[in-house]
């Protein structure tokens, strides 16, 4: 193999491998390497391992060349989220910027690398555009020890976990700090709350013995794909919770407004909740729900026994 051979080869392999060459892969071709090396063309950034010059900032880039380095770690932490959400590179990786990566064993610390010592099971390992990753359930249940949920709400906000997923995880952080916060939070979440506060209102419903509910479930009303909070579909009735930091944003004020008049329009009624009302005055939220609800009752002609004997299977 000529030369020439040999740099496109290498370059190829760099180009498939997200910018990240390893030294020991490539002995036949040492000579055309220790050249790339000489000119720039790529930096070493990990013993034995180098990526492309123009990629220094990737943070995916630099993901895979630790991952490339300590064969059997997996992306951890806030790089694993990212590489989940398909967000790595939407910010430049720094001068003192460090990757983040799980192992079963303890490894010593390099520049540019963190460590967490974790044995995560096979089942939860996964690989994301060829990056070696704990999953996402994994990731979010393990998070709850500390985040009270709020890895969890976002993933089964944007579809990337399942309530379902979750309690299947618990047994492999059984003898790991903070289970019985992770186990709790897990429980309160196989309603499928998308927020902080749609978990302190599905929270609040429970308490009171309130059911017949869904949440976050999908709602076509005439032609407008809904996911309302909280949805009692037999009383055509919706609770919503408004949080003052996404609520306020423009796009999600006009969503929000447009959501409501189609709901209304398909004659569903509405109530909207603030944190405010759901941990200050929580009876008032929950004597507002009882009274539209029993609405529901007295308003058929049919008499209240004909309606509760028509309502739907109570849902714990």
């Amino acid at each position: 193999m000529d030369d020439l051979d040999e740099l496109m080869t290498l370059t190829t392999v760099m180009s498939l491998n997200n910018g990240v060459l390893r030294k020991r892969d490539h002995r036949t071709s040492r000579a055309t390497f220790d050249r790339l090396v000489r000119s720039g063309a790529i930096v070493r950034v990990l013993p034995g391992t180098f990526v492309n010059a123009q990629l220094m900032t990737s943070r995916l880039t630099r993901c895979a060349a630790a991952l490339a380095s300590y064969p059997g770690s997996l992306l951890w932490g806030p790089d694993a989220v990212a590489a989940h959400t398909r967000a790595l590179d939407e910010t430049a990786f720094g001068v003192h910027d460090a990757v983040r990566l799980v192992h079963h064993q303890s490894r010593y610390a390099a520049p540019g690398v963190h460590w967490t010592r974790r044995t995560v099971p096979t089942e939860h390992q996964i690989r994301i555009d060829g990056l070696r990753c704990a999953s996402a359930s994994y990731l979010a249940v393990d998070a709850a020890a500390k985040d009270h949920g709020a890895l969890i709400e976002r993933f089964l906000r944007i579809g990337l976990v399942k309530p379902a997923e979750l309690p299947d995880v618990l047994p492999a952080l059984a003898n790991t700090k903070g289970h019985r916060e992770r186990c709790r939070v897990v429980r309160a979440s196989q309603d499928n709350p998308w927020s902080g506060g749609e978990r302190r209102l599905q929270e609040l419903l429970r308490r009171h013995r309130i059911t017949g509910w869904v949440a976050n479930a999908e709602l076509v009303v005439n032609g407008r794909r809904c996911f309302p909070d909280v949805l009692f579909e037999a009383a055509r009735l919706v609770l919503e919770f408004d949080g003052y930091g996404v609520h306020t944003k423009t796009d999600v004020f006009e969503s929000d407004r447009r959501r409501q008049n189609a709901l209304v329009i398909g004659d569903y009624r509405i109530l909207r909740y603030t944190w405010k009302q759901l941990t200050e005055d929580p009876d008032m939220v929950i004597a507002e729900v009882r009274t539209m609800l029993a609405r529901q009752i007295t308003s058929d002609p049919g008499g209240s026994e004909a309606d509760e004997a028509e309502r739907p299977s109570d849902r714990t």
